[in-house]
């Protein structure tokens, strides 16, 4: 059964991949055999993988940052590119992380990563890496596992894939958008936002339309409470960092604003009203 697992679970690295371009695939058992090993040691599939993997391990208490792989000249073309595969974690004291390190032709290097802690099967992980903006593509990539303490790290074979998606190859297939829809997101309700605060302002200010000002800022009240809930279902759904903060950050503006705004508009309204009586009072008074 766990041997099914193991290869269900490459089959579905492979199904991912192929919507992408695999530019390399990393087989420790060949890394061993041509020399290139850096550390651990390989074991064949057995009952708990279909497939060969590292195994890193730390009897020591102290931090350690330990290379994995080192690729000269990986051939890269595309801004977008990751390094995938699976990992099993096995009492990793405190939070460890797999990272890539990618080193352009300037000898500036850049890294992703990838967060481990405790015991966990057998899951897929990835380390992306956008270089928009770059002169070149890196020269160099190195992976590494970081260990703040003692534990055992397994590492599957690694695949280097291109690819064009908003989300990277090897993350939450259930996300609901990637990051670059979340500046988006985050963007248009932020215009949003500042589009009715500056209406409300204004109606405010020159003292009219006090119905429709306060209108807008209940309907801003409504649209915070609506993400407020879904940024709160994103979480217990175990969406990512970037579908559940925009909506959460949209929910507490859109809830807090109009608690401050709703007695504050009240207040200028009111002493408008008092004002137009009193001066009601004098012309009627001169006017006798």
């Amino acid at each position: 059964m766990k041997r099914l697992l193991g290869a269900m679970g490459l089959c579905g690295l492979a199904v991912a991949a192929e919507a992408n371009e695999v530019l390399r695939e990393i087989s420790w058992e060949r890394q061993k055999q041509e020399g290139a090993l850096l550390a651990g040691e390989v074991h064949p599939a057995d009952d708990s993988a279909a497939f060969a993997y590292l195994e890193v391990k730390s009897a020591e208490p102290g931090a350690q940052t330990i290379t994995l792989l080192e690729l000269e000249r990986p051939d890269i073309t595309k801004p977008r590119y990751a390094m995938v595969g699976e990992v099993r974690c096995e009492g990793v004291d405190g939070p460890a992380y797999l990272e890539m390190w990618s080193t352009f032709a300037q000898s500036e290097s850049f890294f992703s990563k990838a967060s481990l802690t405790g015991s966990s099967p057998w899951r897929s992980f990835a380390l992306p890496f956008e270089a928009t903006g770059a002169t070149g593509p890196p020269q160099t990539l190195v992976v590494k596992l970081v260990l703040p303490g003692r534990g055992t790290v397994h590492v599957g074979p690694l695949r280097l894939v291109e690819y064009t998606e908003d989300v990277p190859p090897g993350t939450a297939s259930g996300a609901w958008w990637g990051p670059r829809t979340a500046g988006l997101v985050g963007g248009v309700v932020g215009s949003l936002f500042g589009c009715l605060g500056g209406a409300i302002g204004l109606l405010a200010g020159r003292g009219k339309g006090r119905a429709l000002a306060m209108g807008l800022v209940k309907g801003m009240l409504g649209l915070g409470a609506i993400s407020l809930v879904v940024g709160v279902v994103a979480v217990f759904r175990s969406q990512p960092y970037a579908v559940f903060y925009p909506l959460l950050l949209g929910g507490v503006l859109g809830v807090g604003l109009p608690s401050f705004l709703i007695p504050t508009l009240r207040r200028r309204y009111e002493e408008l009203e008092l004002r137009k009586m009193k001066a009601r009072d004098l012309s009627a008074g001169h006017s006798a």
